[in-house]
């Protein structure tokens, strides 16, 4: 072993080097929030054993731990684990209050210690008959004497992964299952004190959690920012002076596109390699990567059932052989205490290039799972994964091909294609049947596609496109990451099933190819426009922030501030055939109603004070054509009362945009005026104007001979016609104001 015991260790780092710094905890711009040395951190891990003690926790109980990534977080772990107490880290992103309340019960834990607000959306009815203690710091040791583990063999942690039924299932971790992983990832990627290494992924995952402990064996440093920062990326590795981290595919394609943010730090930088899995990773991005940035990427495989990594490629390697192992996607050999076979379906173990199940034995294995579900065979764990070996100079080389399991990995999360379908079917009464399977994704390695079987007699288009805004607009069933973001439809008799009835996701995925899946983006296709959703990762977030600061100058928006706006409504885009913005508009959901709305202004049309998922009305919030051409706007100093700006209504050209028919029903009327509804708005001084157009017809549709901007209000009427919703608004404003009070004061 390593080392003895982890609190003798802890000790040791910080009588050889008191000074050293162990902890960073920086912000998410990469500045320096925290620092503690490896004196304080010895001092911090005695105090949080105390912490722990006084709240009743003694050896063997399991403790729930609510935070996000934070240096308190490490330390609350290392202080349970060397003093004997098991930690179950919640999930504080993606966990349900239903999840909550499973994992809880599971773990029979009695104490939940949380950051604070992150429980802000968990009911206490999930949460009765646990302890739950709001975390403000740790108190002074005192005098209350630790009883700490001599040995590691002691059970130290519980990691939730999802399986293919609907709960996910908690791997039981002793502290020797970590350090020993630990220990094979330090010696793999030769991490020494002279490290530093950044945090990226939560430290819930197994992947943070390992890493840390094998910077902690090593006596580096630890960087932890409060999570991963697609856009700041670059700039926490220079400020922080990493020299490794651990990523995901979908970080990894992200980080292709900040080229500019990598050049603005790049004397500062000190990257010297990444390690990379988790989650499948894409051959073709981690060449890119390292053409553009020059930062070797060396990919690892392992489970949070094997405490991490099983295999990784080594370092070290002649650069051609290096190059071909990433050209063939490999994900290396063998780490020194594993041991790893390929078997068949009866067990038996197979020889170089066939395929079968990856398999694997070592002291780095968990025990088995809490609700006791079934995980060995002969010995070996079952990873679910089908893949094989080479040799190559006399090592066994390994390589995936596919997993037997149904579980989909998107970004290096579990996601259980069972709680998935459960969900959708909670979330759209048009389809029989639906199931979850992988689909290929550039970004995350593996996207969650649905297959839907619709109903007899339901009209699919309209379907479909009700389920796509349901998911769009955000539902209580899923959370974001959880949505599925391709959608195939196959009949009932159509999908593959065993001689029980029972549907094989794993043949149905084989079945239907990446071009039998569409995304759910996509709304609405005219054969002028498609008509599509804006997403973060879109291709049209750019040309969609152009087109936004074109219509509304001098009202711009900075870029950050507008992506990060995006998810809060749905944008709709007006795409040409190649691929060239006509127009777009912005809608909110909501259930104010018109007089509430009336006393809104437009800085918080966004807030979670109006939007609702479910709401009962949508409001277009913002209209953009193309071909639109800003005007300098005349000074008027004195702001008019709302008797002369009705009387002006009729004049102006938004006002009578939105009084014409559309969508194949009437125009819209006035429900009042808003003053002040944006005071910067020079344009119309202010005010704003409440219009509401009548309830969608059955026939509700597109003209195609009309400009983009009526055709963008008839794409809202027909999703409101199928989303069953009949209040649709305009939240707009008499643009034109400025100007007909500047020409009469002219004449």
């Amino acid at each position: 072993m390593p080392i003895k015991n982890l609190h003798e260790h802890i000790v040791s780092l910080a009588e050889k080097e008191p000074k050293k710094m162990a902890l960073m905890a920086c912000d998410t711009e990469g500045a320096i929030a925290e620092e503690i040395t490896y004196g304080e951190l010895a001092e911090k891990i005695e105090a949080a054993a105390v912490y722990l003690r006084s709240l009743g926790l003694q050896r063997g109980d399991r403790v729930a731990l609510a935070f996000k990534n934070s240096p308190a977080l490490l330390i609350l772990s290392w202080a349970a684990w060397a003093s004997g107490v098991v930690t179950v880290p919640m999930d504080t992103k993606r966990d349900t209050g239903e999840q909550y309340q499973y994992k809880l019960n599971l773990n029979k834990v009695a104490v939940l210690i949380a950051q604070g607000g992150v429980l802000k959306d968990v009911e206490g009815k999930y949460l009765k008959g646990i302890q739950v203690v709001d975390f403000i710091g740790f108190p002074e040791k005192g005098s209350t004497s630790i009883e700490w583990e001599a040995g590691l063999a002691h059970p130290a942690l519980v990691l939730f992964t999802s399986g293919t039924t609907g709960h996910p299932k908690g791997a039981k971790l002793s502290l020797q299952n970590l350090i020993i992983n630990a220990d094979g990832i330090r010696q793999w990627l030769k991490i020494s004190g002279d490290d530093t290494f950044l945090v990226n992924l939560p430290l819930h995952h197994i992947n943070s959690t390992t890493f840390c402990l094998s910077t902690l064996l090593a006596g580096g440093t630890i960087a932890v920012p409060p999570n991963y920062s697609n856009s700041h990326f670059w700039q926490q590795m220079a400020r922080t002076k990493a020299t490794i981290t651990s990523i995901v595919q979908s970080i990894l394609f992200d980080q292709l596109g900040r080229e500019k943010e990598y050049a603005a730090v790049k004397a500062e930088v000190k990257l010297q390699r990444i390690q990379i899995g988790s989650a499948p990773v894409i051959a073709q991005t981690v060449q890119e990567f390292m053409r553009k940035f020059g930062i070797p990427l060396y990919q690892g495989y392992g489970h949070t059932e094997t405490a991490l990594r099983v295999t990784g490629v080594p370092m070290g390697l002649p650069q051609e052989l290096y190059a071909q192992l990433i050209e063939d996607n490999s994900i290396g050999t063998a780490m020194p205490w594993a041991d790893v076979q390929i078997f068949d379906d009866e067990g038996k173990a197979l020889g170089e290039g066939d395929e079968g199940e990856l398999v694997v034995k070592g002291p780095a294995i968990m025990e088995g799972y809490v609700g006791g579900e079934p995980a060995f065979k002969n010995g070996y764990f079952q990873t679910g994964d089908v893949g094989l070996f080479r040799m190559i100079d006399g090592k066994r080389l390994f390589y995936l091909k596919g997993r037997k399991k149904e579980i989909i990995i998107k970004g290096g999360v579990n996601i259980s294609p069972i709680a998935v379908e459960n969900a959708l079917k909670n979330i759209s009464a048009d389809a029989a049947q639906v199931h979850a399977v992988a689909v290929r994704d550039e970004r995350y390695g593996e996207e969650i596609g649905a297959v839907v079987s619709w109903k007899k007699d339901v009209d699919e288009a309209c379907a479909k496109r009700r389920l796509k805004c349901a998911l769009l607009f955000g539902t209580p069933y899923l959370s974001a990451y959880e949505t599925p973001k391709y959608l195939s439809a196959l009949p009932v008799e159509e999908l593959p099933m065993t001689s029980t009835g029972k549907v094989q996701r794993s043949v149905l995925k084989d079945k239907l190819s990446y071009e039998q899946f569409e995304s759910i983006y996509g709304l609405i296709k005219t054969p002028r426009y498609r008509f599509t959703a804006l997403h973060r990762y879109s291709r049209w977030v750019s040309a969609s922030y152009e087109l936004y600061n074109q219509c509304w100058v001098p009202l711009t928006a900075e870029k950050g501030g507008y992506e990060k706006n995006i998810p809060k409504q749905l944008i709709i885009l007006a795409a040409r055939p190649d691929d060239s913005l006509a127009g777009q508009i912005a809608v909110i959901r909501t259930n104010l109603s018109a007089d509430a709305l009336l006393h809104t202004t437009y800085a918080q049309l966004l807030s979670p004070d109006v939007l609702d998922p479910q709401g009962k009305a949508l409001v277009c919030i913002s209209i953009c054509s193309a071909d639109y051409k800003a005007k300098p706007i005349p000074d008027i100093p004195v702001v008019p009362d709302e008797k002369t700006v009705r009387e002006y209504l009729p004049q102006d050209p938004v006002f009578k945009f939105h009084q014409k028919p559309k969508g194949g029903g009437g125009g819209a009327e006035l429900v009042g005026i808003i003053p002040e509804g944006r005071p910067e708005d020079k344009s119309s001084l202010g005010y704003n104007m409440l219009l509401k157009y009548p309830a969608p017809s059955q026939n509700a549709a597109i003209a195609d001979d009309a400009p983009v901007s009526t055709q963008l209000i008839e794409a809202v009427l027909v999703i409101a016609k199928d989303l069953g919703i009949n209040d649709v608004y305009a939240y707009s404003r008499p643009g034109g104001l400025a100007h007909y009070l500047a020409k009469l004061q002219s004449t």
